[in-house]
């Protein structure tokens, strides 16, 4: 049974904004300066991650729900090959390329590891062996994200078509409290404190509060101030409260950071100041944000190259890693560039206009 819903209050920010690139600059700057300088008082990969999770499930909620709006209907072909276009021929690229290096210099132990990014698995390979994925070890987010891309747009339309957004917001943060005591339960039972971390369904609220917001702003509500700069403050704050590998960390830590940086990302969308706005809005972070997925993919395995090539420590991973910015601005401008401009010619089927009102709502 469809419910109607009274639609919402206020205007809904629309079309590209900048500062959410910012931020993507931002958080992958984090993850590569965890791993150059190695280890580091607070865990800025921690940070770097979880804003990129929030991101990723406010910003792929939003283009789903504004689908539905416009057209009545979503094809997820369309989506999947989207998405498809987006990640895996960069990754292809990245693989066969480092592979290549790794044969060279005779190091054959990351060529499991890359199969298991390949079958976005590397999360769980992890879990059951620690060092099996050399070079390849970030690529634990991108199994993460993956399996969310599939299962999230399946679930998401199921439920808003049958029962509305309201519904759908409730259900997603219910599902949010059930990660929480799924944790605490794997906790009980003493499983390894990875799966805990990095497992998809057991991190899967740091997705799920970013399509929370999402699905929030289009039944009217709006971030109250406060909010956002509680979210700035716990982002910060939370790495250095739980610094300790634990399962307090695991169960409470990822918890709590995954309510601050959703609250950080929708916060820039309607509460943040323009001044706050414009420094995350700059050229120079900007282009790192377009870039950023190629500088995650390509950092870890550069990183691992140079110490093959026997050039270890702080300054060589550094000039390592600004060779993985340049790989990944090649990358963008030459293969994943120019497959996701085909990707965006492939036209959906037309679908006739969408007859509940609960589906139709603004921009996020």
């Amino acid at each position: 049974m469809k419910t109607v819903e009274p639609p919402p209050t206020g205007p809904i920010s629309s079309g590209y904004r900048p500062w959410l690139d910012g931020v993507r600059g931002v958080a992958v700057l984090m993850v590569v300066a965890q791993h150059v300088l190695k280890p580091t008082g607070v865990d800025l990969g921690f940070m770097g991650v979880s804003l990129f999770f929030a991101l990723s499930g406010y910003l792929i909620t939003s283009l789903l729900l504004d689908e539905l709006d416009a057209r009545g209907s979503v094809s997820l072909g369309n989506f999947y090959l989207r998405r498809g276009a987006r990640l895996l021929p960069a990754l292809f690229l990245m693989i066969a390329v480092c592979n290549l290096l790794f044969l060279a210099f005779g190091d054959f132990h990351p060529i499991r590891g890359s199969v298991y990014a390949l079958t976005y698995s590397a999360n769980y390979a992890q879990v059951i062996a620690p060092h099996s994925m050399p070079g390849f070890g970030p690529t634990w987010t991108l199994a993460v994200e993956e399996h969310f891309y599939i299962a999230w747009p399946l679930v998401l339309l199921f439920v808003v078509r049958r029962w509305g957004i309201r519904t759908a917001l409730r259900a997603t943060l219910g599902a949010c409290f059930l990660a929480l005591v799924w944790r605490l339960v794997l906790a009980l039972g003493h499983v390894r404190i990875s799966l805990l971390e990095i497992g998809s369904l057991e991190r899967s609220d740091a997705l799920l509060y970013g399509c929370a917001a999402a699905l929030a702003l289009r039944i009217g509500w709006r971030p109250r101030p406060w909010m956002f700069a509680m979210g700035v403050i716990g982002t910060a704050a939370i790495p250095v409260a739980f610094h300790t590998e634990s399962y307090h960390a695991a169960i409470l830590g990822q918890g709590a950071m995954a309510v601050a940086t959703a609250a950080v990302v929708v916060g820039l969308d309607y509460r943040a100041g323009q001044r706050f706005r414009a420094v995350l809005s700059a050229r120079p972070i900007v282009t790192v944000g377009v870039f950023s997925y190629g500088i995650y993919l390509w950092h870890g395995p550069v990183i691992r190259v140079a110490g093959d090539a026997a050039l270890d420590g702080g300054w060589w991973r550094a000039t390592a890693a600004l060779g993985a910015i340049g790989a990944a601005a090649v990358s963008y401008r030459f293969v994943e560039h120019p497959i996701r401009r085909w990707a965006r010619t492939v036209r959906p089927r037309e679908a006739p206009p969408a007859t509940n009102p609960a589906l139709a709502r603004g921009q996020s």
